[in-house]
């Protein structure tokens, strides 16, 4: 592991993520009067519990909205039912829709002042121009193996997977690691 790689992921509290062809595959399945379905992997939603079951927070910020949020807004309402969230263990997953590149520097920024947070206590995974102004302000910028060559330029640490498809477990898989943390030993729900 880059010593200075992993110097960087030592520092993570918090973690901020794209939507399409991050947490999702980028594919959408589209019927006759809009989209009916986005694809993800499980793996990416163990990692994101692995990550807050060492106090990591977690938001999503998407430039999608209506419809095409809804997908992202229901799944963080399935992450955020689970009984860590209820019993106050985790805290809830902020999601932030229809903000756009460099608006989500400063909704980024907002959200990790309310956690008493900076950039520098941040790791950020995008994959395309949308992404690149938030990237260019965390400690640890991430991308997923199929991001843009632009953009795996601009990063620290690129996903051995694409988004959608397990990108954000290699992130946690990575920060966990850093940070001398045991994934056997950590309570998940």
């Amino acid at each position: 592991m880059n010593a200075s790689l992993q110097e960087r992921a030592k520092k993570i509290k918090a973690l901020v993520l794209d939507s399409d062809g991050v947490i999702f595959t980028g594919h959408v399945i589209e019927g006759p009067e809009g989209p009916l379905a986005k694809i993800r992997s499980h793996a990416d939603g163990q990692g994101i519990s692995l990550l807050r079951g060492i106090g990591i927070v977690v938001c999503c910020i998407t430039g999608e909205s209506g419809v095409n949020a809804s997908f992202l807004e229901n799944l963080v309402k399935k992450w955020n039912s689970l009984s860590s969230v209820a019993s106050g263990t985790w805290e809830p997953i902020a999601v932030f829709s229809g903000v756009e590149r460099k608006a989500k520097v400063e909704t980024a920024k907002t959200w990790l002042a309310s956690h008493g947070l900076t950039f520098g206590d941040c790791a950020a995974m995008g994959d395309d121009m949308t992404d690149y102004e938030i990237l260019k302000e965390v400690e640890l910028a991430a991308a997923p193996l199929q991001a843009e060559d632009i953009i795996k330029k601009r990063v620290h640490f690129v996903a051995k997977r694409r988004g959608g498809d397990g990108a954000i477990r290699d992130l946690a898989n990575f920060i966990l690691e850093a940070q001398g943390r045991d994934v056997a030993t950590l309570a998940l729900r």
